[in-house]
């Protein structure tokens, strides 16, 4: 059976541009994770977040709505959300959304 510790969703932010999530970020810790937002996204400011996905150690459509949430309240903060270290399920779960422009996936 799986740590649940170490599955635990984690928000970090690593300084005023960069946040890391890590662990799970599933239908289950889905509305947690949009209530956290204030630790994605800080006292605002101008410029891109950068989010360290590479972390997640699952991912499935509620990670990627949280995901486009985040990128949304950016946008209508006057930012931008880019992902970094994108988990390829991720990668292709966007891809086959075509959202991929909006959460600054390459």
């Amino acid at each position: 059976m799986a740590d649940r510790a170490a599955e635990a969703l984690r928000i970090e932010r690593v300084d005023a541009t960069r946040v890391r999530v890590s662990g799970v970020l599933g239908f289950a810790e889905a509305g947690t994770a949009y209530k956290r937002s204030d630790e994605v996204f800080g006292n605002g400011g101008g410029g891109a977040v950068e989010l360290d996905v590479s972390g997640l150690q699952r991912v499935d459509s509620a990670t990627l709505a949280v995901l486009l949430a985040w990128a949304a309240r950016a946008a209508t903060s006057g930012r931008s959300l880019r992902l970094a270290g994108t988990p390829s399920g991720l990668r292709a779960l966007a891809h086959l959304c075509g959202v991929e422009p909006l959460l600054g996936i390459a």
